[in-house]
């Protein structure tokens, strides 16, 4: 994966995403939108593809649904793969992520090794988890009831 799409309000996220995948694989080049809206509806976004597209938008700012929402990044930029990347836990987005298009949903106070992680496991096609919201999910949601 060396086209990655980093969709949140705070640059500096992009910044880091770049620095750490870029120890993973040095070609990867990161680029960096503020919304979902410009990302969706930018000239600039207009030819772009990517296989990486992480979101760090929180549900709130999507104006569909989950699945509408990832399917359109996807159908968007060329398919890529889709990371949520978020501080807010939701057992929702866990069950539904194969549903929605989503390929890993990942904690934003993760360790950095966590991050590597999730890229390399994405590059290999596998969906992934990070382990606080895996934790969450399996130890303490829907998984015991």
């Amino acid at each position: 994966m060396d086209r990655i799409l980093v969709i949140d309000d705070l640059p500096l996220i992009a910044i880091a995403f770049k620095e750490v995948f870029r120890s993973v694989n040095p070609s990867a080049l990161v680029g960096y939108c503020g919304n979902i809206y410009t990302a969706l509806s930018a000239k600039t976004y207009a030819s772009a593809t990517y296989d990486l597209v992480i979101l760090g938008s929180e549900q709130e700012h999507w104006s569909t649904s989950l699945e509408q929402g990832m399917w359109e990044l996807k159908d968007r930029f060329g398919v890529p793969r889709i990371m949520l990347y978020s501080a807010v836990y939701d057992a929702e987005i866990v069950g539904r992520m194969q549903a929605a298009g989503i390929d890993a949903y990942v904690h934003r106070h993760e360790s950095v090794e966590e991050i590597r992680e999730a890229y390399r496991q994405l590059s290999a096609g596998t969906p992934f988890i990070s382990g606080i919201f895996r934790a969450l999910y399996y130890d303490y949601g829907h998984e015991r009831k």
